[in-house]
């Protein structure tokens, strides 16, 4: 696979755009619960590792996990970083020599 400027450049802008949510929270700006809701529940809910991770990491309400620690941010990152890795990996062409 050749790691080219070119896709370190989409990999930010992905990366950019999956983590824009709590970006945009801590500037205050309005109307960002469903988007950080989603932002946190698709990959600790849907994958089941809030409940793996217990109650000092995540607390489940009615509207779904919201992270207590360090710990639980860090994997939320860290899937959203996964993610688009592997979009961009699979985007991205080799060139041919």
């Amino acid at each position: 696979m050749n790691f080219s400027a070119f896709s370190i450049k989409r990999f930010l802008v992905i990366s950019l755009i999956f983590n824009l949510p709590p970006i945009l929270a801590i500037t205050k700006i309005g109307f960002l619960l469903l988007p950080l809701l989603f932002w946190v529940n698709i990959p600790v809910l849907w994958t089941g590792v809030a409940k793996a991770m217990g109650a000092t990491h995540f607390k489940i309400e009615e509207f779904g996990a919201l992270p207590q620690s360090v710990a639980a941010y860090v994997v939320v990152i860290s899937f959203w970083l996964l993610l688009s890795g592997l979009i961009t990996a699979l985007t991205s062409k080799t060139k041919s020599e």
